[in-house]
């Protein structure tokens, strides 16, 4: 699919609630699990608050902030009009005073700052109808750029890891081990790396870097997230400082084992919730029945953005059905009592018959030199 597919997906939605104009805002802040559904549409990410209007036509209209980012937007987007301004509110209200809108739909204003919001809310005034819901679904498939970007990020955050492996080593902070990473990720070409990663003996837990030392017997446990062109991609990896204990390495094979039984159940029309499921099952076999809830895991993975995070969160209580071209990462996460916390995960693809999986090599324990 590519944006102009998408953009026909919207439109067909448009109709059948009878909207005559979409207005959809960017805050410009793009994140792994935030939706900005903006982005998604305008194939674009903003410097600064910015929103693309869609008439039931199919004519577009980019309006971006700051104005001197006007050529950046041309280049990416040559194929739709452009407004580049300083006052996105005052733009938006000049544009909808040359042509009657219609019946208004929004998308995002609940995540623009509170001033301009009230100015927005003034403009597309208080029966305009919230649409999130409606785009976050039509817009759930990627685009065939997105996807190219998805395996991209992927591909950096591979290299991320075993670039951790070879430079880590003990004695080194979980902090300075994190600066490492993201600049490496960044060599790459990341945009940004959402990185949690943390380091020892028995952690409930990973959290933000510390300036605690990695010493031997310790687990390092990294969630690495690059974004490449927008569009983020995630692995989650786990490794021993120093040689790892039998039992350590008995339960990362059983975590990686219940992530593949999750991911082979992918398909278009199975639900999240069968997914998620899966990944249970083969831990409640295991013993671990009482670990597969909060507080010693929250979910099973979740979707990608920055655009529509669907299919959202992976867990048993979302009956969201697959379709194809969904992206989003599968990731046991789970505490156990023997171990700790553990780390492992994959990002896939729904296909048209199953799964793409779009990391070359999947989760296995790393071993780190002490």
């Amino acid at each position: 699919m590519n944006r102009a597919e998408r953009i026909q997906r919207v439109l067909r939605r448009m109709a059948a609630d009878r909207v005559d104009t979409l207005v959809a805002f960017s805050n410009a802040k793009h994140h792994l699990a935030r939706i900005n559904l903006a982005a998604h549409l305008m194939g674009y990410r903003a410097l600064r608050e910015s929103a693309i209007a869609i008439r039931a036509d199919g004519t577009q209209r980019l309006i971006i902030t700051p104005a001197y980012d006007a050529e950046r937007a041309a280049l990416r987007r040559p194929e739709v009009p452009l407004t580049a301004t300083d006052d996105l509110a005052a733009s938006l209200a000049e544009l909808l005073r040359q042509r009657a809108p219609g019946r208004i739909a929004i998308t995002g204003l609940g995540l623009m700052p509170h001033d301009l919001a009230v100015r927005l809310i003034d403009i597309v005034g208080k029966d305009a109808v919230p649409f999130d819901d409606a785009i976050n679904e039509v817009t759930a498939p990627k685009t065939d750029e997105e996807i190219e970007n998805a395996r991209k990020a992927v591909a950096i955050a591979e290299q991320t890891h075993e670039h951790m492996l070879a430079f880590s080593r003990a004695g080194m902070r979980e902090c300075d081990l994190a600066v490492e990473m993201n600049l490496f990720a960044k060599g790459l070409g990341a945009n940004d790396n959402f990185l949690m990663l943390s380091g020892g003996p028995h952690q409930q837990g990973v959290g933000a870097s510390s300036n605690r030392p990695l010493e031997r017997g310790d687990v390092i446990v990294a969630e690495s997230t690059p974004a490449y062109d927008g569009q983020f991609g995630q692995i989650c990896r786990s490794a021993s400082v120093g040689t790892p204990s039998d039992v350590l390495q008995e339960k990362y094979k059983l975590v990686v084992r219940a992530m593949s039984a999750g991911i082979e159940k992918i398909r278009p029309g199975v639900t999240v919730a069968e997914v998620a499921g899966a990944v249970d099952v083969v831990l409640t076999e295991a013993g671990y029945e009482k670990y597969n809830r909060p507080p010693y895991m929250n979910r099973r993975g979740h979707g990608m953005g920055a655009g529509s995070i669907a299919p959202g969160d992976i867990g048993t209580d979302n009956n969201t059905v697959l379709e194809e071209d969904m992206i989003f990462v599968v990731h046991p996460n789970q505490y156990l009592p023997e171990t700790g916390y553990l780390l492992c995960g994959e990002p896939v693809r729904v296909t048209a018959t199953g799964y793409e999986s779009l990391s070359k090599k999947w989760a296995e324990l790393g071993v780190i030199k002490a």
